[in-house]
């Protein structure tokens, strides 16, 4: 399972300026009239073969809709050229993110290193920013794993700059919250070495230990599954009086509650229910 974002506020309580508060997709044109998302499409698909005419004196907010409109089209090369004139007409890291985001959804690339790595002298910024800003209004699956990819991206920026403790035990808490929405996503092909690199810089904390076997499961490893929890079900987890059997049973629901079938279900949940 995924440990949540209780351990994010510990290190950072840094203000974000008001100029990195949500971007409003409701704009704004030059001549003052509120523009609806659908007079927004017209124009996109008037003018879209031409990028120059249609950006033209646009804000940052509309550009952003339409770049999303190219990915939705697949169109990734005006997409990409898009992006650039975004950047460019705005320094604000929300506009980075929502980019990010869009990215991610249509191409499962969130750009982590053009968008916020690339800039060293601005890495911590954009890390205070994921860390003070949270998850909670994020609502899919999808954008929670394109939030911790960029993050545990800033996180291994970051530790190189200032390499304590705190960070160190942060970076692994994130990399098993990227794990655990990359299985929740289907997306297994990196879990393994998210979940090293979680232990690596959090040996202490069990989360990563506990999503190893549900791994191999999903993968179609069942011995090896099978074992991991044998040996782990009664030992203790991280809340008092808990142990991996009460994890391990609560993320098979919650796997379940996804719509992912797991083969051997059954049997793994005799084996966990057996005292």
């Amino acid at each position: 399972m995924k440990l949540t974002t209780i351990f994010s506020f510990i290190i950072v309580m840094l203000c974000v300026p008001k100029s990195q508060a949500k971007v409003n997709l409701q704009v704004d044109y030059q001549n003052n009239r509120t523009e609806t998302l659908d007079t927004i499409r017209d124009e996109f698909n008037l003018k879209k073969k031409n990028t120059v005419n249609l950006i033209n004196g646009k804000s940052p907010d509309v550009m952003l809709k339409f770049y999303e409109y190219y990915l939705q089209e697949h169109d990734i090369k005006r997409a990409d050229s898009l992006m650039s004139n975004i950047l460019k007409s705005s320094n604000d890291v929300a506009y980075k993110y929502k980019i990010s985001l869009f990215s991610y959804n249509y191409t499962l690339d969130a750009k982590s290193q053009i968008l916020f790595v690339s800039n060293r002298g601005r890495v911590k910024e954009y890390r205070d920013y994921f860390l003070k800003s949270g998850t909670k209004s994020l609502k899919s699956n999808k954008d929670l794993r394109a939030h911790y990819l960029d993050l545990v991206a800033l996180d291994s920026a970051y530790y190189k700059i200032a390499p304590d403790s705190a960070v160190k035990k942060q970076m692994g808490r994130h990399y098993n919250s990227l794990a655990w929405y990359s299985i929740v996503n289907q997306q297994l092909n990196d879990v393994e070495y998210y979940l090293n690199q979680s232990i690596k810089y959090d040996p202490e904390s069990k989360y990563p230990l506990s999503n190893r076997p549900l791994l191999l499961l999903l993968k179609g490893n069942y011995k090896e599954a099978e074992a991991l929890y044998i040996k782990l079900k009664d030992q203790p987890f991280e809340e008092p009086n808990s142990t991996f059997r009460d994890e391990f049973l609560e993320d098979l629901d919650l796997v379940k509650a996804e719509g992912i079938q797991i083969d051997n279900e059954k049997k793994i949940r005799r084996i966990l229910t057996k005292k």
